[in-house]
This record gives C-alpha cells, sequence and structure tokens, in this order.
C-alpha cells in the first residue's frame, strides 16, 4: 500500500490543510466561490446552506489556510421525521454548533443523530459541539482509533464493515435514511461514503472529486494503489446515485464519479 504519513498532531490552524481533504491550489474568497454558484445559498452566522432535496441540504463552512485560500467543506443534514440526521461536522466547534442551531430553529429539524466520513479536521473537527448536544456519533472503527493521534474527537459509537463494504450489523437505525458504506482504502484508509434512501443522493466524501478537478486533492494519507477499485465500488454501491455530493466541489451528477476514477487510474 502506497500510503504517506501525516505530520505530528497538535500543530497550529495553519497547517489543518495537511490534515484535510483540500485540494493542493489556492482558492478565492468563500464570497467569490459562492458566486459562482447558481443553486440558491442561505447563509447562516459562518455556514453557508443549500438545499439539494426536498429534505436533503448541504453544509458548507470554511477556513482560511495560508497557502490554500479560503478551503470549504461539505456535508450534509438529512431531515427523518421531526429530526435530522448530520454527516459530517463544520471545521471547527462553533461553526458545528451554528450548523446545529440552524437545523433546529431554522429548518426545525433537531439534529439527533450524525455519521462522520474520516478522521480528518474538516469532517470530525467540530465533534465537540455533537458530544455536549449529546447526540449519538457514529465513525468508521479505524476513525475512532486514528482520531486522538490527530487530537480529534472519537466518536461514540463505532462502524464495522464486511468485506463487501456494508456494515457488519447493517446501518444503525439512529442513522434514518442515511445508508452507510466502506468503498476500501482510497483518500485516507477509514474514509466511508453514504446514499440517503428516497433521493438520488449519494456522498463521496474526500474520495470523490469534481468533474473539474485536475488533482485528487491531498494525497498525504492515500491509497495510491486501491484508490481507484474504491471509486468503482463507490459507483456500483450506489448505481442509481444521479446526483453525487463531496466534500471540496459542488454537487453534480455522475460525471465526478467518472473524473475520479480517470485521476486514479492515472496515479
Amino acid at each position: 500500500m502506497n500510503a504517506r504519513i501525516l505530520m505530528a498532531p497538535g500543530l497550529a490552524i495553519a497547517v489543518m490543510a495537511v490534515t484535510s481533504c483540500s485540494y493542493q491550489e489556492i482558492r478565492p474568497s468563500a464570497a467569490q466561490q459562492e458566486s459562482q454558484i447558481a443553486t440558491p445559498i442561505e447563509k447562516f452566522g459562518p455556514i453557508s446552506f443549500q438545499q439539494v432535496s426536498p429534505n436533503v441540504w448541504q453544509h458548507t463552512s470554511y477556513i482560511d489556510l495560508p497557502g490554500f485560500g479560503s478551503v470549504p467543506s461539505n456535508g450534509l443534514i438529512a431531515v427523518t421525521g421531526e429530526t435530522s440526521v448530520l454527516v459530517d461536522t463544520a471545521w471547527t466547534v462553533d461553526q458545528t454548533q451554528a450548523i446545529l442551531t440552524w437545523a433546529e430553529t431554522r429548518l426545525g429539524k433537531p439534529v439527533k443523530s450524525a455519521v462522520l466520513t474520516h478522521a480528518h479536521s474538516d469532517k470530525m473537527g467540530g465533534m465537540a459541539a455533537l458530544h455536549s448536544a449529546k447526540i449519538a456519533t457514529y465513525a468508521h472503527d479505524m476513525s475512532n482509533r486514528i482520531a486522538p493521534d490527530k487530537d480529534l474527537l472519537p466518536a461514540k459509537n463505532a462502524l464495522q464493515f464486511n468485506a463487501d463494504g456494508w456494515p457488519v450489523a447493517g446501518t444503525p437505525a439512529a442513522l434514518g435514511p442515511v445508508k452507510v458504506f466502506y468503498p476500501g482504502p482510497g483518500h485516507t484508509t477509514d474514509n466511508i461514503t453514504v446514499a440517503i434512501d428516497g433521493t438520488d443522493i449519494a456522498f463521496g466524501g474526500c474520495l470523490i472529486k469534481g468533474s473539474r478537478s485536475k488533482t485528487l486533492g491531498n494525497l498525504t494519507e492515500a491509497d495510491l494503489d486501491r484508490y481507484a477499485s474504491s471509486v468503482e465500488r463507490f459507483a456500483s454501491a450506489f448505481p442509481n446515485a444521479g446526483t453525487i455530493v463531496m466534500s471540496h466541489s459542488q454537487f453534480e451528477d455522475r460525471k465526478a464519479i467518472a473524473r475520479t476514477l480517470k485521476l486514479a487510474k492515472e496515479l
């Protein structure tokens, strides 16, 4: 396996890009990036929200990093009955608290459970907000083991996966319509993906890149040998997903998968 190791934890926030999934490029301001997005954006404090389907919203948080610019990170909120499920935190605790407040006060569907897609700051950096709110949290057992070494809090519950990528005990009922799949090592060894039942939405997290991407972004911890096969497994797991949501690109169609696969095969 061609994996690379991150620098030691506990470093200043200026090097968080190395412990995230961001592209190795300088990005413009958040306002400039969002001016290019056609989908209506609702601003709530430091967070931007876009409605992806009637019951699914994308949340976006930004952090300014020297040498990288304003780096966005996307996750999801999926409504289930009178509550909602969160996919990934924002970069920070305060940003994540803003997501929780929005879900409760604006959406009227407080977050009751959350799944975190891998142990990087842009996915698990706001865990303390979830724990303070007594939200049931879930992550790959590998993510929970890795998290403390990166100064990240692990989830309260660990997910284990069969060889076919599906959870050993099935997706926990607490996650409602959010179905979890582990495609194998790619962006990181622990990266998991999800789909939302009743929609055509699948979330590729940091594994999947946009159709205009020139690179696969941060490969510091990537498994270069198995990246392509993991992308293929993601595509096969959710063959009817026509809307692909990603961590660092605007959601789009399955061209994102095709582009990521092409880049992965060139590694």
